[in-house]
């Protein structure tokens, strides 16, 4: 007999998820013969969705290199999801001042999945900083804003986040195993922000802090990143401090009654 999962499951529907979750995963984007050979489907079928895709607006097709990417519509919509279209209109004065005071690069980006999207970002001041891409995802385990979303979610909600982590294993500062992500979320509650400590990208370090909506639920993340000769262990404690006044600041007007214990 059928399951009831079997009998609900719409091929076409799962195809076209698997395929943009893909091309999520890829900033740069994927040809169709990419997507063929990544997905193991039959190229008709699935030039049929990318066409269907581009026709609704969640992706575009540079005709150059052959290439499918996402455009900012699904962004909207993971936006939406967060309990309010605002959530980059609160973020941008607060995330100005923050690079205004530390120089970096400010971040903001949610939780899809288990990775972390980028929304946006506002450019460092320095000669030199790292700049991200709207649209790009970071890894749950090895970055600030996702440790920093994890720590909060409630016990059954990051019970099944943490069934779909794959700690793949970057470099020697790489959090390896759950045991040693539960740990990293413990210091997270403890200190109030998170710390990447180079762990995807040797050399490159971020700091970030929850943002929370009105219901009290950890939705967003926004921090820094810069080198690791700027972001030494000794400005950490004044980066992290600021870094949870300007979230406190961006959660205030998701409404958000509370504050982070120290």
């Amino acid at each position: 007999m059928l399951t009831d999962k079997n009998r609900y499951n719409i091929p076409i529907l799962a195809k076209g998820m698997a395929l943009l979750e893909e091309i999520s995963r890829n900033p740069q984007g994927l040809t169709l013969t990419e997507l063929t050979s990544m997905l193991s489907a039959p190229k008709t079928s699935l030039y049929r969705i990318l066409c269907s895709l581009v026709e609704l607006g969640y992706l575009r097709r540079d005709d150059r290199t052959a290439r499918f990417s996402m455009t900012h519509k699904i962004f909207g919509m993971a936006i939406s999801s967060i309990g309010s279209p605002s959530l980059l209109e609160y973020a941008y004065d607060p995330m100005r001042r923050l690079r205004d005071l530390l120089l970096e690069t400010v971040v903001v980006g949610t939780l899809t999945e288990n990775q972390v999207v980028i929304l946006d970002q506002i450019i460092g001041l320095h000669h030199f900083c790292f700049t991200v891409k709207p649209g790009m995802n970071v890894r749950l385990h090895a970055s600030a804003p996702g440790k920093a979303i994890a720590a909060y979610m409630e016990p059954d909600e990051l019970r099944l986040l943490l069934d779909k982590i794959e700690y793949t294993r970057y470099n020697e500062n790489t959090i390896s195993c759950e045991e040693e992500f539960l740990a990293a979320l413990a210091d997270v509650r403890h200190a109030g922000y998170a710390l990447d400590r180079g762990e995807e990208i040797a050399g490159v370090r971020c700091i970030g802090a929850p943002i929370f909506n009105r219901y009290s639920k950890a939705v967003a993340a926004v921090w820094i990143t810069g080198p690791e000769g700027r972001i030494g262990d000794y400005v950490i404690p004044t980066y992290g401090e600021a870094i949870m006044r300007c979230a406190a600041e961006i959660s205030d007007k998701l409404g958000y009654m509370n504050r982070i214990q120290q």
